[in-house]
């Protein structure tokens, strides 16, 4: 994860978040490997907004525990409750979407090689 890459895919993040009624977000970080520590700034400015729009719950899915760890902390500060999942599927049973199939975001960090 890189500065860059939260910075490319924030309006599209902000476009969901405003859409949504008291939002829950799930963040799946299974692929993923390391981060910038840039990314932490950008990072602040996506769960500022989630708070913004009424976002309390923040369901982390990462083996990671760096990731779960940056995280953790830019959501204690903006003050949203934060946990984390194993699965994917026990994030959407958390969020309260259990009958619903999990799936990938529509929201995806793909980097380029």
């Amino acid at each position: 994860m890189t500065r860059i890459m939260a910075e490319q895919q924030f309006e599209q993040f902000r476009s969901a978040v405003i859409e949504t009624r008291q939002p829950a977000w799930i963040i799946e970080q299974l692929e993923l490997t390391g981060f910038d520590p840039g990314a932490v700034p950008a990072g602040a400015r996506w769960f500022s907004t989630f708070k913004e729009r009424g976002g309390e719950q923040v369901i982390f899915v990462s083996p990671l525990s760096a990731a779960r760890m940056v995280a953790a902390s830019l959501a204690f500060a903006v003050h949203a409750k934060i946990s984390s999942c194993e699965t994917l599927k026990e994030a959407y049973d958390r969020a309260g979407l259990g009958n619903i199939e999990p799936r990938p975001s529509l929201l995806a960090f793909k980097p380029t090689k």
